[in-house]
């Protein structure tokens, strides 16, 4: 396959949004959402990737479990010692809990929760926020 490098600006959105709206409004609202998706290279990139044929990036809902690298979740996470307790495994990863999804025009996609360790050695549950491409896997339930 080979790949190729497109430079579109505001004017492609516009279009390519117009385009695709049947709605007797669909100027205005093709001009909204220009600004709202052309603020953010993620969410210009996804539309567009998905305007010319790709899959979008899965939304995954609230409470949903998953795997991310424990150094990316949150700034007061405690590596090690939540390796010490088992909360984090031999790759450094750990489990947390889908909070909230933020939107593709954010760098920090999802809200999350996880089990932390204090100071004092107890755990308590912690959040953090993550891209959609931290998530290295979905655990599914049984």
């Amino acid at each position: 396959m080979t790949k190729i490098n497109l430079q579109l600006d505001e004017t492609d959105l516009y279009n390519a949004l117009r385009g695709i709206i049947k709605h007797a409004n669909a100027d205005e609202i093709a001009k909204v959402l220009s600004y709202c998706i052309g603020y953010s290279d993620t969410a210009s990139n996804i539309f567009f990737k998905t305007y010319l044929g790709d899959i979008a990036p899965t939304v995954l809902p609230e409470g949903t479990m998953i795997k991310v690298f424990v150094s990316g979740i949150s700034y007061k996470a405690q590596a090690e010692k939540m390796k010490e307790k088992g909360l984090v495994d031999e790759a450094g990863n750990c489990t947390a809990i889908i909070k909230e999804f933020r939107g593709f025009h954010d760098n920090t996609t999802y809200y999350v929760s996880f089990t932390n360790i204090g100071d004092d050695g107890n755990t308590y549950q912690d959040t953090g926020f993550i891209s959609y491409k931290d998530v290295l896997e979905v655990i599914e339930e049984f």
